[in-house]
């Protein structure tokens, strides 16, 4: 069985860490002179590169020796939880010089098992160090952020993750001599799809080369079941039409073919807001519409600006009438004749 592309490239030094930086300047300097502290919490987006920061910055404080101990918070957040890994952090490690305990998701721990660590955090053993890491440290209680230093990783750059997309195609069609044809597009539309997040960046790219192994435009959405533009293109021209007919014959198609409408809609919805934001940038990378689309967006006017945005504000408000909704396909065809046959 191989392995999934996000574990078998995920960094193990922080020359190989996407971005970060100044985190990783700052780390380095502490291992250098000897300043490590004893607790650490790491915030930032999913698949920014914490649990991986942690985990490379607990081998270089023991130089390699032993592995952390890893508890993941989401699954085992009890005050019994944070009462035996503090007895455990009072114990000296066997194979390294120092214990380091990295706390996953640690937003997940209950307020019982925070006050449990509170003890530990304001009298640390000499020889533990605890790292937190969370999407949400604004659920952290304030007595515990003021006895750890606090690191945010930034979501990953655009250009960072289609950089490190571009090392594994390569790196993989020189271990297995495969994927020789790779759009750059592609790369690229997965990287505005992941929108910062590198681990789904890398994920989506696996489950694309799973489905052919030539990276193409059409091939990524295919794989990836993303956005059909042709579709909400096609609807954005009957409503500008005012064709009321064609509106009911695409919407009916959608559901035809078994996609949830809620999902179509939420969809449509961000299309049509990335359309404005194109509208006010005239910038397609600021989107997470595929350049091979850039020659039909230039055919809009002035007119049809004004009515993505009337379309936008239109569908904002559906989205709110159909969150309860279990017959949605009735309220979304309501809301488009209403609308239309008030526009006539």
């Amino acid at each position: 069985m191989s392995k999934a592309l996000a574990i078998k490239y995920r960094p193990t030094k922080f020359e190989d860490l996407t971005e970060q930086s100044a985190v990783v300047k700052i780390l380095t300097n502490q291992i250098e002179t000897g300043t490590i502290k004893h607790g650490y919490l790491f915030c930032g987006g999913a698949g920014t590169g914490k649990t991986t920061s942690a985990r490379i910055f607990a081998s270089m404080i023991n130089k390699g020796l032993g592995m952390p101990i890893e508890l993941d918070a989401a699954s085992n957040n009890s005050v019994d939880d944070v009462r035996r890994l503090s007895e455990d952090a009072q114990t000296q490690a066997l194979e390294s010089e120092y214990k380091v305990f990295i706390i996953d998701e640690c937003h997940s721990l209950s307020s019982q098992a925070w006050q449990a660590f509170l003890k530990t955090l304001e009298e640390p053993p000499a020889k533990s160090i605890f790292i937190f890491c969370t999407t949400n440290p604004e659920k952290i209680p304030q007595t515990i952020l003021s006895r750890v230093q606090r690191y945010n990783f930034q979501r990953i750059s655009f250009e960072g993750i289609v950089k490190r997309l571009e090392y594994i195609v390569n790196a993989e069609q020189n271990a297995q001599n495969k994927f020789t044809n790779v759009e750059k597009s592609a790369l690229e539309y997965i990287a505005k799809i992941a929108d910062g997040g590198m681990r789904d960046a890398i994920t989506l790219l696996d489950k694309c080369l799973s489905y052919n192994e030539v990276l193409s435009m059409d091939n990524v959405i295919a794989a990836l079941g993303v956005a059909d533009y042709e579709t909400m293109f096609a609807l954005n021209e009957a409503y500008f039409d005012l064709d009321t007919m064609k509106v009911i014959s695409i919407i009916n198609e959608v559901y035809n073919s078994g996609m949830d409408l809620k999902l179509f809609v939420k969809t449509y919805f961000e299309f049509l807001l990335d359309l404005n934001v194109y509208a006010i940038s005239q910038e397609l990378s600021n989107t997470k519409i595929p350049v091979t689309w850039q020659a039909k967006i230039e055919e809009y006017d002035g007119s049809r600006w004004d009515e993505c945005y009337h379309l936008l504000t239109m569908v904002m408000d559906l989205l709110s009438e159909i969150k309860w909704e279990q017959n949605t396909k009735i309220i979304i065809l309501a809301k488009f004749i209403i609308d239309m046959e008030n526009e006539k």
